[in-house]
């Protein structure tokens, strides 16, 4: 995918099931999900989610980004995965060296957003990047020091990290933007290039669901009212705008437009819309 003269490229690092439905959106009849599963039919599995986990490289010509590391090395996240680890072959089928990534933009510092910081062994996975991390995000991750993945994938390279804000140009043509709720300090990344445009939303609506359904709550945001609230403000922005919009949990590597079909608002592929 180009933006004007960058390149945005996706590289899924696992797929599997997060949890039942019923489970991770409570306030949620399960009736409710039926026009979800006709429009996206690969994030369900029965009555659980279906949860690809998609980092994206973007490449400006200058730098080379890395959004998110994803899950990470198989068997440290406890969830039931069809595949895990796909991270670095995706990057050797690139034909882009570990060393070859300048920055690691970390949109927040979930398990599912990290999980490559480090290799199995708490070694740092890209050894010449820059880490940028919100620095609420930071502070927040810190308090749950308990945690494996922040042990091994946070406190391991923190003198690795960078701060960045919430309106920031990470490289020519890349800015960061608040996307606030799902987790404290939460980022989107807006790419803008020869008048096009793409918003990686991160996980401001971690399910395209919540593009139409903007208020219901998902169990794992941090503060679900916040959350909503940021998805009423990017829609105006998004719904049929000549914009691309990317999260790494949505279907086919995560890239397309979100339109009005058929009295709802859906996300669609960018080569089908």
């Amino acid at each position: 995918m180009v933006v004007g003269s960058i390149e945005i490229l996706p590289l899924v690092d696992a797929v599997g099931n997060l949890g039942d439905l019923a489970e991770l959106y409570p306030e949620t009849p399960a009736d409710a999900w039926d026009p979800y599963r006709e429009l996206y039919p690969d994030l369900f599995a029965g009555t659980s989610w279906r949860l690809p986990c998609t980092s994206y490289v973007i490449r400006t010509g200058a730098e080379t980004i890395l959004v998110d590391t994803g899950v990470g090395p198989p068997g440290l996240w406890g969830w039931q995965p069809e595949y895990e680890g796909g991270l670095p072959k995706e990057l050797d089928e690139l034909g882009v060296g570990r060393d070859e990534i300048d920055i690691v933009m970390l949109t927040h510092l979930h398990i599912d957003h990290v999980g490559w910081n480090t290799d199995a062994d708490g070694q740092v996975s890209f050894p010449r990047a820059r880490y940028l991390v919100q620095p609420e995000s930071l502070a927040f991750a810190s308090t749950q020091a308990e945690r494996p993945h922040v042990q091994r994938c946070i406190e391991a390279i923190a003198d690795r990290f960078v701060a960045v804000a919430g309106d920031e140009e990470i490289a020519p043509g890349v800015r960061t933007f608040l996307a606030q709720g799902h987790f404290p300090g939460h980022l989107g990344i807006r790419v803008m290039s020869g008048g096009s445009r793409l918003d990686l939303i991160a996980d401001a609506a971690v399910h395209p669901a919540l593009l139409d359904r903007p208020d219901w709550v998902y169990a794992f945001d941090a503060d679900p009212a916040t959350c909503a609230a940021t998805r009423r403000v990017l829609l105006p922005e998004l719904v049929d705008r000549d914009v691309l919009v990317a999260c790494g949990h949505y279907p086919g590597g995560g890239i397309g437009r979100v339109v009005t079909r058929g009295g709802r608002v859906v996300w669609v592929r960018h080569d089908e819309s």
